[in-house]
């Protein structure tokens, strides 16, 4: 006959099994500490109460499903990396995991991609202009753009100097991006977990 003890402990068994394979793109030593310090917040969370089947019930309502809690755990573990990176690549696919959380996420990816989206156009525009001799910075009564020549009253801004200036506008809006992104990942609230207490316990659980 199981024992209510022994369920317990089944659940929690259950709850750190799906964690862990919910951990699949972490390192698997990052992936360990994590399993060993949420087992460790779960048995130290219900230590102290009287009902401990309720109280386990409840802690895991609180932390979420195990797939919800990798996903910000793996999120955290992105934005450390990307923090001390600078690779543009790297920087733009962790905004697009951290927008997921909250809106300083969503502000970081609008950045990543309007800054990043500019340095590309403007990269492009420096390969085409061999090709593509219409292609400039052109300058009108109703427009102000990097492209191709606009036939409607317009004036090309640069000439022989488009290559080098835009080029060079490239490299400092990409760069720029990238040290905003790095600033605002460093700036960041670093606790994926939110604490669980004993007044969190003797509330509604979150589901």
């Amino acid at each position: 006959m199981t024992t209510s003890a022994q369920f317990v402990d089944t659940r929690i068994e259950d709850y750190l099994h799906r964690l862990n394979t919910a951990l699949a793109g972490v390192a698997p030593p990052q992936k360990d500490e994590i399993v060993r310090e949420i087992r460790a917040h779960i048995v130290d969370t219900v230590a102290g109460s009287t009902d401990r089947d309720r109280a386990i019930g409840r802690v895991l309502g609180l932390l979420g499903t195990p797939e919800e809690l990798a996903e910000r755990y793996s999120t955290e573990c992105l934005l450390t990396r990307a923090g001390n990176s600078f690779s543009p690549w790297l920087l733009l696919r962790t905004s697009w995991r951290w927008a997921k959380l909250g809106v300083k996420g969503t502000l970081a990816f609008l950045l990543a991609l309007t800054g990043y989206g500019t340095a590309l156009a403007f990269t492009v525009s420096v390969f085409l202009k061999p090709f593509v001799p219409g292609v400039g910075l052109w300058f009108g009564p109703h427009s102000f753009h990097v492209g191709v020549e606009n036939p409607d009253e317009m004036r090309e801004l640069l000439g022989q100097w488009f290559v080098p200036v835009v080029a060079v506008a490239a490299f400092l809006v990409a760069i720029g991006t990238t040290q905003a992104l790095r600033w605002m990942i460093r700036r960041r609230s670093t606790t994926p977990v939110a604490p669980i207490t004993q007044t969190n316990l003797s509330g509604p659980a979150r589901v």
